[in-house]
């Protein structure tokens, strides 16, 4: 099979229809400094050594990042239930994330039968991070997490979690994204749990006795950044004001 143009992948991403909701208040990064934002329902850290050039408003990579992943989010969203159609969901993710210039493996979940010894989804998050997270990485993963418990971040938190539940079920994705020769990088844990409770925060939801059923997997992902600057206008055109409403910045 030939690879797919960019004439195509152009016309499919014109024709692809996206939903939305709540707002944010976008996201400023600084040179070559840890940093982190919500992006819907998923929440993104970013390593310092991604340069300045290729940042926020006036650069391309960070926003990149963001912008490629919401537009697959909403398109997602579009097609399927979030939380009850999770496996069709993730299909459909996956099918938008090629198509506008991201290198993805298949999302395959395992089943957690030990999720509850874990007392909180945050304290299970860290321990599966860990087993693909370089050091530093997981570090700044915590942090992020971390931060999303602080006041100061509500309004991210907020976003989030409107974004990923519905009632006593989430589907999320968090992950931390680095600069690779020019490429982004992205190292994504993808989630998904059901509760017989609804949830209120859902990285902070403790288990309790309860029965929860907790799906995890993790992949690297990288965006091909010689296809997705020649459809990158398409998805600013098909995201219009998401990609600012539902980006918050984390404080971190």
């Amino acid at each position: 099979m030939s690879p797919i143009s960019i004439h195509d992948r152009i016309k499919i991403i014109e024709g692809i229809e996206i939903a939305s909701k709540l707002q944010g208040r976008g996201a400023v990064l600084s040179d070559n400094q840890d940093s982190a934002a919500v992006d819907a329902g998923s929440s993104v850290s970013f390593v310092g050594n991604l340069p300045g050039q290729m940042k926020a408003s006036s650069t391309r990579l960070y926003s990149d990042v963001l912008n490629s992943t919401l537009f697959a989010q909403l398109a997602a969203n579009k097609q399927y239930d979030r939380q009850n159609q999770t496996t069709a969901w993730y299909d459909y993710y996956k099918y938008v994330l090629e198509t506008v210039g991201w290198n993805v493996q298949g999302f395959d979940f395992a089943h957690l039968t030990d999720a509850n010894s874990y007392l909180t989804v945050d304290n299970l998050l860290l321990k599966l991070a860990a087993a693909y997270l370089s050091g530093g990485e997981l570090d700044l993963f915590k942090t992020m997490l971390d931060s999303l418990k602080d006041a100061k971040n509500e309004a991210a938190t907020k976003l989030f979690d409107s974004s990923a539940k519905a009632f006593n079920k989430a589907n999320f994705q968090l992950g931390v994204a680095s600069n690779a020769q020019g490429n982004a990088l992205f190292k994504i844990g993808s989630y998904y749990y059901g509760a017989q409770q609804n949830i209120d925060k859902v990285l902070f939801f403790t288990f309790g006795s309860q029965k929860v059923e907790f799906y995890a997997g993790n992949q690297t992902m990288l965006l091909n950044d010689d296809v997705y600057s020649q459809v990158r206008v398409s998805v600013l055109q098909k995201l219009g004001s998401n990609a600012k409403d539902l980006v918050n910045e984390i404080e971190i």
